[in-house]
């Protein structure tokens, strides 16, 4: 495990409507603080990556279908630099993952539909000045294979 990456099994609360998932709550013990939330499609198959910010704690979450995290921890002074990490997460593994400053991240839809992925940011986007790097998903930098 990446130091400070923090993975947190979800409950799904079947009902005779059909299930209820929560995500996050603000008295959660690891609630970062909230700056924005929104949701992406990925379609099946469809590699986005790689991302790393230098103050924003990423939080993600399936909403439908299924997806394959990968982390690379790069920081300087991280016991567990250069550690890679794989978390398989969605429908029938309901996670939410915790990414801290520093780490690299990208994902990739797996199985037999797209993705809906929440993300849960501690800080809203500035485009004037977005706290954003990006790598391709073949960046040599990263060991990491797709």
């Amino acid at each position: 495990m990446i130091k400070n990456v923090i993975v947190t099994d979800l409950k799904l609360m079947p009902n005779a409507n059909g299930r209820l998932m929560e995500v996050q709550r603000h008295d959660d013990p690891n609630f970062p603080g909230f700056g924005q939330a929104y949701v992406t499609q990925s379609l099946k198959g469809v590699i986005k990556a790689w991302y790393c910010h230098s103050s924003q704690i990423d939080q993600l979450s399936v909403v439908c279908g299924m997806l394959k995290l990968a982390l690379f921890d790069d920081r300087d002074s991280s016991p567990t630099r250069g550690m890679v990490q794989e978390v398989i997460m969605g429908d029938l593994a309901p996670r939410l993952v915790q990414i801290p400053p520093g780490v690299w991240h990208g994902f990739q839809a797996i199985g037999d539909s797209s993705t809906f992925l929440l993300h849960l940011n501690s800080e809203p986007y500035d485009a004037a000045a977005p706290d954003e790097e990006r790598r391709a998903y073949d960046d040599p930098k990263i060991p990491y294979t797709w």
